[in-house]
């Protein structure tokens, strides 16, 4: 989520370089390229010194295995790698002053759960298990969740609802010039071209929400013995749908998609004095899906229309957010009955590269089960409309 690398983000979006039509034509803060150059800009010494950059998720790889391996789920979402087009353009790297980056990193490729790794002896001491057990390459956590969701067909999204949201589409064609991040090669397997959408803040605005104005419905819930969302998803389920003209604009961490805007910030707007706790978390969960329904359309614009959302992750427990995510898109949204959607993906993931099963569709069709769809009230697309055509002119008064 850190956003701290813009300017190397819009610098590295200035090349213009070929290769950026694979991610809309725009770098975002949150990858590779721009924070190593901020690190190699701000923190010289730092970026110097390191024999390696490299994401969590493959230092953790070294540390099963004792191997150093690059996640091709990784590099092709987030390193600006292109496998259709032969991989990283040195051209771009050369332009921004990062020809020397490469050498900080590993070699070897490896596609998302697969690979030749086995556990060492020294780790498998550590967690006390048999060396040798096979490793699979692992990946970013919200594809982990995509494929836990079953969306691996493609046109099936996937919704992936934590601090921040992902939305998560595969193709079967390369599909260029949204205003997602960008269409990914092989992320999720061969073969397949991911697009990525997503919001920087939103379960982390609720609990931002929760952490400072929320008191009173701490007390209330201790004495219920409930949570704390419980009480406040009952205020906020007291409110009509569009929170009497109160409107949330989502942006405290920037924007993600389509607007690629890391300065954005949020607001509520249309604040009156009966205006209460109720209609403020009922706006952050109109907010965040009115930013929702802004991806479904983009991609709509763009031939990929989506007709249900497979929903997981922690946003999945509050039944209201749901229920405004279906009325604010007006298409239902799907519900397994597993909703730790990364954890099974990465046990999918597993079950295929030991063989167990033969492919992710084959682990999918054994191991999602979906256990209810909510369906979006028809009576409340006016008001949903008129809501979303809001939230779209404030950020455009607010973009300056």
């Amino acid at each position: 989520m850190d956003q701290r690398s813009h300017r190397q983000a819009a610098t590295l979006t200035q090349t213009n370089d070929p290769s950026l039509r694979w991610v809309s034509g725009v770098v975002s803060p949150e990858w590779m390229l721009p924070k190593a150059l901020w690190l190699k800009q701000n923190e010289p010494d730092n970026y110097a010194k390191a024999h390696r950059l490299v994401e969590c998720t493959d230092w953790l790889m070294h540390q099963l295995t004792g191997e150093w391996t690059l996640s091709l789920c990784h590099v092709a979402v987030k390193w600006n790698y292109v496998a259709p087009e032969g991989g990283w353009s040195q051209k771009l790297l050369y332009q921004v002053g990062l020809s020397d980056l490469p050498s900080k990193w590993p070699s070897t490729i490896v596609p998302y759960g697969q690979g030749h790794g086995k556990l060492s002896s020294s780790a498998a001491q550590a967690l006390g298990l048999p060396a040798g057990i096979p490793i699979a390459q692992g990946g970013i956590d919200a594809y982990a969740g995509m494929i836990g969701l079953g969306a691996i067909a493609p046109g099936k999204m996937a919704m992936i609802m934590g601090s921040s949201t992902c939305h998560l589409v595969n193709a079967a064609e390369p599909l260029l010039g949204t205003g997602m991040l960008g269409c990914y090669a092989d992320a999720i397997r061969p073969g397949l071209y991911t697009l990525e959408g997503g919001q920087t803040a939103t379960g982390s605005i609720i609990n931002w929400y929760r952490e400072h104005f929320a008191g009173n419905e701490e007390k209330r819930a201790a004495q219920l013995a409930t949570s704390v969302f419980a009480v406040l998803d009952e205020q906020a389920s007291k409110v009509a749908a569009g929170c009497d003209g109160l409107l949330c604009l989502d942006h405290w961490q920037g924007a993600r998609t389509p607007l690629k805007d890391p300065l954005s910030r949020g607001c509520w707007y249309g604040l009156t004095l009966s205006h209460g706790p109720g209609h403020l978390l009922r706006s952050i969960y109109e907010g965040t899906s009115c930013g929702t329904r802004h991806i479904l359309e983009d991609l709509k614009q763009h031939g990929l229309p989506i007709t249900e959302l497979l929903a997981g992750g922690g946003g999945v427990k509050s039944e209201l957010w749901l229920q405004i995510h279906a009325d604010v898109c007006q298409v239902p949204v799907l519900v397994p009955s597993e909703t730790e959607a990364c954890a099974l993906g990465s046990a999918m993931l597993a079950a295929v590269h030991v063989g167990h099963y033969r492919t992710l569709e084959e682990a999918a069709s054994k191991m999602v089960k979906l256990e209810r769809e909510v369906l979006p009230n028809r009576s409340l697309a006016e008001v949903y409309d008129t809501t979303y055509q809001r939230y779209l002119k404030l950020y455009q008064s607010l973009s300056e």
